[in-house]
């Protein structure tokens, strides 16, 4: 009967529907494909119904019970997500998981001052970190993967909650040495024909680009690369300009090597970094100390961050 169905195999079942393949669902839960195989076995037999169709190399796919109960396991996790919220809220103590995810070139700024605050006050709250590019992030938040992520705004898809913590105002990273340098402030135009250095990452890479294209030209990309030291270092040795959301804490290279950044004056779309949730989540006490931190914390942010 129904009542035999544990919380945690509902668990093991909302990952599987999320991830579409065992061996996924059992990556992300920790756990081996034959053991998450069992605990499936062990719910199908407690309700009496076939909820999965396993097919080799096409995945695992819900039943129509599957599809049904799917809907209801997650009100159930829901609910019980609640009442551990109120049992941390009665006695003044946080306790359990929080899985954060964080756009990957701002996790510096970010994730150590959230795990020191975490780590300190509430050291009973187990917080797991992603650092990816916000496809992914958006893609784990969908399928209930993260509890939060922080992107920036533009990378926000519409289908995503989220709330503002810090302002960005994008600027141009240059080497002293680049002629541009010796403006105090730049216009998107004054960079038309010079070289830029990108990162490759999606979402950056697709700002950057929109915010140069809305000037009327396409920049002339020298080099795109993954990695944030290795393009200020580049920026640092004159092999071209960047687009920054906003002043770094350090206006120097990996290797020391100077770095200036200049104002941009075009008007530019606001861009600030959010704390994003899943639509129509609800928000625990752990989520609520995240939000209360980041919102009292990260406007500092606004005028130091990362690219």
């Amino acid at each position: 009967m129904f009542a035999n169905a544990t919380l945690r195999q509902m668990e093991y079942f909302v990952a599987v529907a999320d991830n579409g393949t065992v061996a996924a669902a059992a990556d992300q839960l920790f756990l081996t494909p034959s053991a998450l195989s069992l605990a499936l076995g062990n719910l199908e037999k407690s309700i009496g119904a076939k909820l999965l169709v396993r097919q080799r190399a096409k995945g695992t796919y819900l039943t129509a019970t599957g599809k049904e109960l799917v809907v209801h396991a997650r009100q159930v996790l829901a609910a019980a997500q609640n009442f551990e919220s109120a049992v941390e809220m009665i006695q003044g103590e946080l306790v359990g998981p929080l899985r954060v995810g964080c756009f990957e070139t701002l996790s510096p700024w970010v994730i150590p001052p959230i795990l020191e605050y975490f780590s300190r006050t509430h050291p009973r709250v187990s917080v797991e970190v992603l650092e990816a590019s916000s496809e992914e992030l958006e893609e784990k938040l969908q399928r209930g993967q993260l509890d939060a992520a922080f992107m920036f705004q533009l990378q926000v898809p519409r289908d995503l909650e989220s709330v503002g913590v810090a302002q960005f105002r994008p600027q141009v990273m240059l080497s002293p040495d680049h002629p541009l340098a010796a403006f105090e402030e730049l216009s998107l135009e004054q960079l038309e024909g010079e070289d830029a250095i990108l990162l490759s990452l999606t979402s950056a890479l697709n700002l950057a680009n929109s915010i140069l294209m809305s000037a009327g030209f396409t920049p002339n990309i020298r080099w795109k690369v993954r990695n944030v030291d290795t393009l200020r270092s580049l920026v640092g040795r004159g092999f071209g300009y960047n687009i920054v959301l906003g002043r770094p804490g350090r206006s120097d290279t990996h290797d020391g090597l100077p770095l200036v950044f200049r104002n941009i004056a075009n008007e530019l779309p606001e861009n600030s970094l959010r704390l994003v949730y899943p639509k129509g989540s609800s928000k625990n006490a752990r989520l609520e100390a995240l939000q209360e931190f980041a919102l009292r914390e990260f406007p500092r942010l606004s005028t130091h961050t990362t690219l």
